[in-house]
């Protein structure tokens, strides 16, 4: 299906992000034929180049970035073509002058692949130029952004889609929730704003709380409307807050020290270029949180996300309550039933089932899953969170995208985690590179007599 036609203004046209993510999402639209004709994406940056040089640049990137790509295939001869570039100080009133012509019947899309401390900035000068209509829309970077991914999405569908589950998703039938977020990398060369920021504010403020809120949110009225979001915001005013109390037992921070990450000698973080040590920056965090409302009273949720652990992985662990009576023999062990939606690195489902293990007398039990993979079932291709992301912007469906009373409930949730770490010091624990995180997130879930769930569930060859 054709995308609408789009101006899409990149600052920060010449960086990281757009080179590495934003251009390589959209060149893969126009390998679809997914582009219409007269739509333009305009790179703008500080750099005196011509629009000559940055299509080179372009090529460039898109050959180091984007698998099979061959400066001879008509769809870069087309996408070259909708390339431009303008130069801007945005500090020099003058500059601003470069962009006119704002087009009133296309998307505008401004995307601020730039460093957060410029969004105010940025903004401002958009407005007061004049260069922000109807058909405007402005993107920016987390830690206000968000790229939820194909599987977590596709929860809203199972959940919302199928009797069967939503019927049973409440504190009737769960008895508790796992959301775990993993990297098997380091800070990289994100070492000085990471130590400005953490793993709560990079990752549980934005990703995590995201995936909460579509988890337990009730029905909204449409999947196309407002109502997504304000179920989301009903969700976030329910957390119940961590007190003077509670906030030493229930919320656990790390950082990792030196190890093996992928078989290869990694540094401790405090090592790490541009980091701080003073600065006391966690690189790990682990939650136990509740939703203070009928659905989920009395239902725990777990959050975990970690950098430099043990593998990518990122998932859902959904696990049941056990059956009230075990009609079976004693030595029939049965197991809660469990549902996992794994977003990385195998996007799918998994619900686990006891059975009766074939060809025996009797009743011996077993554990089984069900297993749905969407690549057995789709193309997905290499479409990633970027390139969903621009596509949504560009037709106009903000259902999945964080409002702004949205970002304000979560980050004063956030900010006193933040206040009480520091009133009550909580102790800063370590982890070694290329675990699953400290001893003490283990006990979180233990002194509940529950225990995490660590990798994916699919077997790779």
């Amino acid at each position: 299906m054709d995308l609408n036609t789009f101006n899409l203004y990149l600052f920060g046209g010449t960086g990281d992000l757009s080179n590495r993510k934003l251009i390589p999402a959209m060149f893969r639209q126009e390998t679809l034929r997914n582009i219409n004709n007269d739509s333009e994406i305009i790179g703008l940056g500080s750099r005196d180049i011509t629009v000559d040089d940055y299509i080179l640049m372009v090529q460039e990137s898109l050959t180091k970035h984007f698998s099979g790509f061959n400066e001879n295939d008509e769809a870069w001869k087309r996408f070259s073509k909708r390339l431009s570039y303008i130069k801007i100080d945005i500090n020099s009133n003058e500059d601003w002058n470069n962009i006119n012509n704002i087009p009133s019947n296309k998307a505008v899309v401004y995307y601020l692949a730039t460093p957060p401390n410029l969004y105010k900035q940025i903004a401002t000068c958009l407005k007061d130029n004049n260069l922000i209509q109807e058909n405007c829309r402005v993107v920016v970077e987390k830690p206000i952004g968000t790229d939820l991914k194909e599987a977590v999405q596709n929860l809203l569908a199972l959940r919302f889609a199928n009797t069967i589950f939503e019927k049973s998703w409440s504190n009737s039938a769960i008895d508790h929730i796992q959301i775990t977020v993993a990297e098997d990398l380091g800070v990289e060369d994100r070492g000085g704003y990471y130590d400005e920021t953490g793993a709560l504010r990079d990752m549980v403020q934005n990703h995590l709380l995201q995936i909460l809120c579509l988890i337990a949110m009730e029905p909204p009225v449409s999947i196309q409307s407002e109502s997504v979001r304000d179920e989301k915001l009903k969700v976030l005013k329910s957390l119940t807050p961590f007190t003077e109390e509670t906030i030493a037992m229930n919320s656990v921070r790390a950082k990792y020290l030196d190890g093996i990450s992928k078989g290869e000698p990694a540094c401790a973080y405090i090592d790490e270029n541009g980091v701080d040590p003073k600065n006391n920056t966690e690189t790990f965090v682990a939650l136990k949180l509740e939703i203070n409302n009928w659905r989920w009273s009395g239902v725990p949720f777990y959050l975990r996300t970690g950098k430099r652990m043990h593998s990518k992985s990122s998932e859902i662990v959904v696990r049941y309550k056990s059956v009230p009576h075990n009609i079976f023999s004693k030595e029939a062990a049965l197991k809660p039933d469990q549902l996992v939606l794994r977003i990385h690195p195998d996007e799918g489902i998994d619900l686990k089932l006891n059975t009766k293990q074939p060809g025996v007398s009797g009743y011996d039990l077993e554990e089984l899953p069900l297993d749905l993979n969407l690549h057995d079932y789709h193309n997905l291709g290499h479409q990633d969170c970027y390139e969903r992301l621009l596509l949504d912007v560009i037709r106009g469906n903000p259902s999945l995208f964080v409002r702004r009373d949205e970002i304000e409930a979560s980050w004063k949730w956030i900010d006193n985690i933040i206040n009480l770490w520091k009133s009550q010091d909580v102790p800063m624990e370590e982890y070694i590179s290329g675990g699953w995180g400290p001893s003490n997130a283990d006990l979180l879930l233990k002194r509940d007599f529950r225990s995490w769930k660590n990798g994916s569930t699919k077997k790779f060859k």
